[in-house]
């Protein structure tokens, strides 16, 4: 999908330079897709692109956001598709329930919604959150891939996963835009191959 890697380009959410990662990894590049709801239009074609591709949004019971960025995603998703909304939170609370997940996910086949994967590790502690919830997720939907081994560890859980576009293909298309050159393209494919488990390498 040419369209998606040129749009966030425009609206300021991927960037170029030199970024330190939560995972404490240095970054050449970097996608800020908090920024996307300040443009609520892109934000709709993007969930009704998900909604419209990936077929286990309309099979689940319920869609479910990950603390913080993939509440706002997941909310676009569940109002356009009219599907429950649940939530995971970042930490679980200290007074009244004391929940982890808000919303009701017991006996429900659940899809896991967040904005960016790297390793995979918040889906995983989504899916831990949801399976002691007593739901069944069965998929996990982004819209970008890093290609930095969430695949792998989700297909260890036995969880599905899908992304609107990866890391490699923002890249490729950006350059064939004519907005970044050669030498960045080379540098940034090198990147993604370095941290890249060595079975999805091309």
């Amino acid at each position: 999908m040419s369209w998606l890697p040129i749009e966030l380009y425009r609206h300021g959410v991927i960037k170029f330079g030199r970024f330190k990662l939560t995972s404490g990894l240095d970054s050449p590049y970097y996608i800020d897709l908090r920024r996307l709801y300040s443009y609520p239009k892109l934000a709709k074609r993007i969930a009704l692109e998900i909604i419209e591709r990936f077929s286990v949004v309309e099979e689940a019971d319920a869609v479910v956001g990950v603390a913080t960025a993939g509440i706002p995603l997941a909310t676009y998703i569940a109002v356009l598709s009219e599907k429950p909304l649940a939530y995971i939170r970042s930490e679980r609370k200290a007074h009244g329930m004391e929940s982890l997940v808000e919303g009701d996910v017991a006996g429900r086949k659940t899809v896991i919604v967040d904005d960016v994967a790297t390793t995979g590790g918040s889906i995983e502690r989504a899916w831990n959150a949801l399976v002691s919830a007593g739901s069944k997720p069965v998929a996990a939907i982004v819209i970008v891939d890093r290609e930095q081994g969430a695949r792998e560890k989700l297909s260890g859980l036995g969880l599905k996963f899908f992304s609107l576009v990866t890391a490699r293909e923002i890249f490729h298309e950006l350059r064939k835009a004519g907005i970044i050159d050669e030498f960045l393209l080379k540098e940034l494919i090198e990147y993604v191959d370095k941290y890249a488990p060595s079975a999805s390498k091309p």
